[in-house]
């Protein structure tokens, strides 16, 4: 699956002279990514857009250090985007760094290497922030201005599916590479939150030894997935009702939307909103648990660089739907990037300084 950037002709669209542009950064333990917006009349409107799979986090958690040849790779790509960001001219830039470098020793010169070598600034946020960006970007997408910026993409999101305000109670989940976040909103602006020491690259290096599952290693990343989840459940059943929607965003739900959707390449309006019950997501773990790595790198939707987290990933989802009754899952296409985008625009209408510029 080609996960390519947004074509030059839909960025040049809205490329309006004199009209500042933005950029926000997620320096993630698996993916890097990259976007570019504006605000009109509040709404985000998409300039250009790009990722790619580094692995920054690999090892990390064993070793405590970032790996050489995924910082190497990751400096390539950062270099990339500050090329880019120049091409069109950024103002404004946001970038922040998560699980991977919040537990590397060497995170620091890896920080340093960025900054001298492409002139961005990179923070390192904690779990608690990152979250608190997601659920910013998240409740962005319920909003009217949010609704509104994708209707132009997806006319059927003008209907029924995107309410211009969260209807109920919502669970949001982002599981990393490295880390999982998770948020609880009532729909009234309360809300819990925090993250968990487990992602998508630590559960299949401590759990899946073979490129061909095992039963073994199976049991393993439940007794592994189930470990964690078990120290927020008190929690969260505490927290979540029979009316809570279960919402998840970033990389390893949206790749999941693509796999259910059969996508050939990446389509924000399709996977946004996208909803999936858990009988097809255990129909799907069970498809790929009998494909050896090979065979699930050539699965439509799926980009072969992730086919060995994509049984971690549904596993984790899986466990987390069974563990608090939700029957279905629905995929938000917006989250952290455009969360620190709003986090950027607040900061300049409060004439705070700005983290990201160089």
């Amino acid at each position: 699956m080609s996960m390519a950037t947004i074509p030059l002709s839909c960025m040049l669209i809205y490329n309006i002279p004199g009209m500042s542009l933005f950029s926000s950064i997620d320096v993630g333990s698996n993916t890097l990514r990259l976007l570019i917006g504006k605000f009109v009349d509040n709404r985000i409107i998409d300039v250009y857009s790009d990722r790619k799979i580094t692995r920054l986090g690999s090892m990390v958690d064993h070793t405590r250090t970032l790996q050489p040849e995924n910082t190497a790779l990751s400096l390539q790509v950062l270099r990339k985007f500050s090329t880019v960001m120049k091409r069109y001219g950024v103002r404004h830039v946001k970038a922040v760094a998560t699980s991977a470098l919040r537990e590397a020793e060497n995170a620091d010169m890896f920080i340093r290497r960025v900054r001298e070598e492409t002139g961005i600034r990179v923070e390192v946020i904690s779990g608690e922030k990152e979250a608190h960006l997601i659920l910013k970007g998240i409740l962005y997408a319920f909003s009217p201005a949010g609704v509104k910026a994708m209707r132009p993409l997806s006319p059927a999101l003008a209907g029924e599916s995107a309410k211009e305000s969260p209807p109920q109670a919502l669970f949001i989940m982002d599981i990393g590479g490295g880390s999982t976040e998770w948020i609880v909103y009532d729909g009234e602006n309360r809300h819990s939150m925090g993250s968990l020491p487990a992602g998508v690259i630590k559960l299949a290096r401590k759990c899946i030894r073979t490129d061909q599952v095992s039963e073994t290693d199976i049991d393993e990343l439940n007794h592994e997935i189930n470990s964690t989840l078990k120290t927020i459940a008190t929690e969260l059943r505490r927290l979540i009702t029979k009316s809570t929607l279960f919402i998840g965003t970033a990389g390893t739900f949206t790749t999941i939307a693509a796999v259910d959707l059969g996508l050939d390449s990446y389509s924000r309006e399709k996977i946004h909103l996208h909803h999936i019950p858990l009988l097809r997501l255990t129909k799907m773990q069970r498809k790929f648990v009998r494909l050896p790595l090979e065979k699930r790198k050539k699965i439509q939707g799926l980009e072969p660089e992730r086919a060995d987290l994509i049984i971690p990933g549904l596993q984790f989802t899986m466990n987390v739907m069974k563990l608090f009754h939700f029957r279905e899952l629905i995929i938000s296409d917006y989250g952290l990037l455009e969360g620190a985008l709003l986090e950027i625009k607040e900061t300049i209408e409060e004439g705070l300084p700005e983290t990201g510029k160089s």
